[in-house]
């Protein structure tokens, strides 16, 4: 898309959210509690995803190419991976607390503790034995199986606990089942698996076995539509968060497709710049990563 088009679109979706705004769209009340940005040596460089554990908020720092760790309300505490990352980009992590970070750059998934501890490297490979490029990685909580997405054939592995291959689905295509260039995923209760289909701007829901269930979400620039889906969170009503790094909205979805609402606060749509990864702790507060803006937001949810 060349840069004239990216703005007539950015401008026709601007008036097509407007538009809605004046007709009453609705909107789940979501207060900013705090930034998380760092500052000096701990600053965050293009955050790309974040997920938290036993009090702690684990950052992909992409630009510093390490996962910084903060405590809830803000403090830096440490960073890992620091000369061991490359491309860092999505996170994920077990019921242990044990972190799993997905790198590109090398095409591994690194295991540490939740103290920063590096465990071991899972070298990645498709069914051929061909190097795989991972982009985020979601963890059974007993950490004998691992579902991690992958660019460079539009596809998700599945390894188990010892990190060797057990299963690839998904090809470069449109269909259900199909991929382009799959990005965040997430375990769902009932035995299910959430992955974020960027460029075929949906959610595809599977059985964690691969087959097919639904889909959310579908192009457009109107609330309910999807445009750069790139983040996915669960809320504790098992409502589905979505973040559209485009549009610079964060939408919910009931996990059978339909469109709730639009997070906001008091009537008014809440824009952020490029929201990417988000998780939601166990006190039900929302973080979302906020990649140009270098920093990662929480936010109070009230709907």
């Amino acid at each position: 898309m060349t840069r004239q088009a990216n703005r007539l679109w950015l401008w026709l979706a601007l008036l097509a959210w407007a538009t809605a705004v004046r007709g009453g769209l609705p909107t789940g009340e979501a207060r900013l509690v705090l930034d998380i940005a760092g500052e000096g040596d701990s600053a965050l460089s293009l955050p790309s995803d974040v997920t938290v554990a036993h009090g702690r908020v684990y950052v992909v720092d992409s630009g510093n190419r390490r996962i910084a760790v903060f405590d809830r309300s803000g403090k830096f505490l440490f960073a890992m991976g620091k000369g061991l990352l490359k491309a860092p980009v999505g996170i994920g992590k077990d019921g242990k607390g044990r972190i799993y970070a997905a790198d590109r750059g090398t095409g591994r998934v690194e295991v540490f503790t939740r103290g920063g501890k590096h465990l071991r490297t899972i070298e990645l490979q498709h069914g051929d034995g061909a190097p795989a490029r991972p982009i985020d990685v979601a963890v059974e909580p007993d950490g004998r199986r691992l579902y991690i997405t992958t660019n460079d054939r539009h596809s998700l592995l599945t390894l188990d606990t010892q990190g060797a291959f057990t299963g690839e689905w998904g090809e470069n295509g449109p269909e259900e089942g199909e991929f382009r260039y799959p990005g965040t995923l997430m375990l769902l209760p009932g035995n299910r698996l959430a992955i974020v289909d960027i460029l075929n701007t949906r959610i595809q829901l599977f059985e964690r076995n691969g087959r097919f269930l639904t889909v959310l979400g579908r192009w457009g620039v109107t609330p309910g539509h999807l445009f750069r889906p790139k983040g996915i969170a669960l809320d504790r009503k098992g409502r589905l968060l979505v973040s559209d790094s485009y549009m610079g909205v964060i939408q919910v979805f009931r996990d059978d497709g339909q469109f709730l609402h639009v997070l906001g606060s008091k009537g008014e749509v809440l824009r952020l710049g490029t929201p990417v990864g988000m998780t939601v702790d166990d006190a039900g507060r929302l973080y979302v990563a906020r990649m140009r803006e270098n920093r990662v937001s929480v936010f109070e949810l009230g709907y």
